[in-house]
C-alpha cells in the first residue's frame, strides 16, 4: 500500500474572495492562504481536529494569529477547505484515468472509477478521515451524495443508455458501489484485504451488480 503523500500534494486550494483586511497582492495572498490550509491539515492528522489550536496552525505556517484570522474565521472553516480539496483530488485522479479510456469500453471505464478512487483513498485515507469526521458530521451526509458518487452514477446511467448493462436506478447502484469501494478500502487498510488485490474485487463486485460479469 502506498504511504500518504504529503498534504500540499492533497490540497488544490481554494480560490475566492478574500477576507475584510486580508494582506494585499493575490498571489502572496494565496499563497498565504494555502500554506495555512497545508498547516492546518498537517496538524489535524498529526493531533487530531478537536485538540489542534488556531495558535498552532498559525505558529506552523510562520504567520501570525492574526492572518490567520484575515483567511479563515475558525477551525470549521479550514476544514471545509481541506474537505473540498480532498474531494477535488479524488475527482481528478477519477478523471484522469477515465479520459486514456476509450469512450465505449464501458466495463474499462468502471475500472478506472475504481483505480482512481482507491488510489486516492489509499493515499489520502488520513486526511479523508480528518476531512470527513472531524465535524462530527455522520458520514452518509459527508460522502453519499458526493461528486464521485454522482459522477458513478451518471456513468452507470450512460453505460445502460449505451447498452452495456441494465439498472432499474442508477443513483442508487451508484451509492450501494460506493459504500462497497469504501468498505473494501476499510478492510485492506485494516489489514484484512491485501491493498493490491482490492481493485480487482471491487471490478468483479462491480460488473455483477450491473449484470455484465462474464
Amino acid at each position: 500500500m502506498k504511504q500518504p503523500t504529503s498534504v500540499s500534494g492533497q490540497l488544490t486550494a481554494r480560490r475566492g474572495t478574500r477576507r475584510v483586511g486580508a494582506p494585499p497582492g493575490p498571489r502572496k495572498a494565496d499563497l498565504r492562504r494555502a500554506t495555512l490550509i497545508e498547516a492546518a491539515g498537517k496538524l489535524f492528522v498529526k493531533k487530531g481536529y478537536e485538540a489542534t489550536t488556531m495558535d498552532e496552525i498559525a505558529a506552523a505556517a510562520g504567520f501570525a494569529k492574526g492572518t490567520l484570522y484575515h483567511y479563515f474565521a475558525n477551525k470549521a472553516e479550514l476544514l471545509e477547505v481541506l474537505l473540498e480539496g480532498f474531494e477535488k483530488e479524488v475527482m481528478r485522479r477519477v478523471r484522469s484515468r477515465l479520459e486514456n479510456c476509450p469512450v465505449d469500453d464501458w466495463r474499462g471505464r468502471i475500472r478506472a472509477w475504481i483505480n482512481g478512487a482507491v488510489d486516492a483513498y489509499f493515499e489520502m485515507s488520513e486526511l479523508h478521515d480528518v476531512a470527513v469526521y472531524g465535524l462530527g458530521m455522520p458520514f452518509r451526509y459527508a460522502m453519499a451524495d458526493s461528486e464521485i458518487t454522482r459522477y458513478l452514477a451518471k456513468l452507470i446511467r450512460n453505460g445502460a443508455r449505451a447498452g452495456a448493462w441494465r439498472v432499474d436506478d442508477e443513483r442508487w447502484t451508484a451509492v450501494i458501489m460506493f459504500y462497497g469501494f469504501r468498505g473494501g478500502c476499510d478492510e485492506a487498510i485494516m489489514g484484512a484485504q491485501r491493498a493490491e488485490d482490492v481493485p480487482k474485487k471491487l471490478n468483479d463486485l462491480f460488473l455483477r451488480m450491473l449484470g455484465a460479469y462474464d
